[in-house]
């Protein structure tokens, strides 16, 4: 016998009573574990206590409702581009989802993964058709290199410089220079144009109080702030009525339209105006909305006919009109892709209901930069803001960039539009940027106007 022979026991090693499985199946078992955690009903697990059911509601609620914080807070531009369509979307699949299962962990991934596909579903991509000048669509090119055209589907773009052989050049991706868009708070700058024609006309003073022109208003805080303070967004009204913004809370989210105030609920809603901080900047639509009203009953005139008639006609705009009575485009969509209907408007008409195209706007430009539009004046910084490299002339703000240019402009937003126009009037250019996607415009806009040595 080998001296290895005697390290052997003689009888064999008892086997453990408790073995430990196969790694494999004990992988298995943690998974069925869990399986039958999830089939498991709540109320037959933590739920069954108070506290397990206050868990569960404040998981149901507290989801969709931080997602909303995060839309109103987020600090993305514009203040109309209402994307909290996904929360509401979350609490109703939440609410649906738990009243069928009964199940929280479940409940909350059904909602996350419904949003996530319905979001990736929508999600904008940029068109595949290209027209127009060479020299703007490599000028896009190089723009989206950067990431700046994330997020857009048709994009219009003029570039004009009245110092070139080809003063305009046009160019768009699934647009052209005709295709008609909402141009959203450019309106105002337009309109501040036609307010400046007006007092050359003799029509209005811009240091009359506005009751001056809007009768109904006598006898109200509103009605004695001056035409002045509303295109300088100093007047201290609110930015919108409060039953404007009570309809936007519920209709903004499902992409519907909130702004068709008529002229006796906008008179009611500036009745309500406090002139809180009244002789400071802020931004005001519904100012705006106001005394484009004012000029147009000074020029007894309604508000479509008068810029139809001392703005849109004389510069030969003819794809550009107010878009009030019936829908003048198809709609656009939210910058997470929500079909949004057309801003048909009414009393708040001149705040953000013009329509136009690039190639309108691209007239509009020439004329500012060679002297011949109406109501040049209102492009003249008269009053600060609240940014310190820029002031504001009749709704127009001039500011001072980086690249040491002087750049008179108005960016809009539409809920499902946006657009931008830029002037360089020392060098004579400008561009102007049309979205059918209700994104920041005014970043591509600013990024294509820049001049570089």
């Amino acid at each position: 016998m080998s001296p290895t022979q005697h390290l052997l026991p003689d009888t064999p090693t008892p086997l453990s009573s408790n073995p430990r499985p196969p790694p494999g199946r004990a992988v298995g078992g943690r998974w069925q574990d869990v399986v039958r955690r999830l089939l498991v009903r709540d109320s037959a697990s933590f739920a069954r206590g108070w506290a397990g059911k206050v868990l569960v509601a404040v998981v149901l609620i507290g989801i969709p409702t931080t997602m909303v914080l995060f839309t109103v807070t987020g600090g993305g531009y514009g203040r109309y581009a209402e994307d909290s369509w996904r929360a509401l979307l979350m609490l109703v699949v939440l609410a649906a989802s738990y009243l069928a299962s009964r199940r929280l962990l479940v409940t909350v991934l059904i909602g996350t993964l419904t949003v996530a596909v319905v979001s990736w579903a929508l999600s904008p991509n940029l068109a595949d058709t290209r027209n127009g000048d060479a020299t703007v669509l490599a000028h896009l090119d190089h723009q989206a290199g950067q990431g700046m055209l994330d997020g857009y589907h048709s994009v219009a773009v003029a570039e004009v410089d009245l110092n070139a052989a080809q003063p305009v050049q046009l160019a768009g991706i699934g647009a052209d220079d005709t295709t008609p868009m909402e141009i959203g708070s450019i309106t105002k700058a337009l309109t501040g144009l036609v307010i400046a024609d007006a007092v050359r006309r003799g029509e209005i003073h811009m240091d009359a109080t506005v009751s001056t022109y809007l009768p109904e208003l006598t006898g109200s805080a509103a009605g004695a702030a001056t035409m002045h303070e509303l295109v300088t967004h100093t007047s201290g009204y609110a930015e919108f009525g409060a039953a404007t913004v009570r309809h936007a809370a519920w209709k903004a989210p499902l992409g519907r339209n909130f702004l068709n105030t008529g002229s006796a609920q906008l008179t009611k809603e500036t009745w309500s105006q406090t002139l809180n901080g009244r002789g400071h900047y802020a931004y005001s639509t519904l100012g705006s909305a106001v005394a484009g009203q004012a000029v147009a009953a000074a020029a007894h005139l309604s508000y479509a006919d008068l810029m139809r008639t001392r703005l849109f006609e004389p510069l030969g705009m003819t794809h550009t009109a107010i878009e009030t009575g019936h829908a003048l485009v198809a709609g656009g969509r939210s910058p997470t892709g929500l079909p949004v209907q057309p801003w048909v408007m009414n009393a708040y008409a001149p705040g953000a209901a013009a329509v136009s195209t690039v190639g309108d706007l691209a007239k509009l430009a020439t004329a500012l930069l060679d002297g011949t539009a109406p109501g040049l004046a209102a492009l003249e910084p008269t009053t600060a803001t609240d940014q310190s490299n820029t002031r504001i002339g009749n709704f127009w703000r001039i500011s001072t960039w980086q690249t040491g240019q002087t750049i008179t402009s108005h960016g809009g937003q539409t809920g499902g539009y946006a657009a931008y126009l830029g002037l360089d009037r020392t060098r004579r250019t400008a561009v102007i940027v049309l979205s059918d996607i209700a994104n920041d415009a005014s970043d591509l806009g600013t990024q294509l106007l820049a001049h570089r040595q």
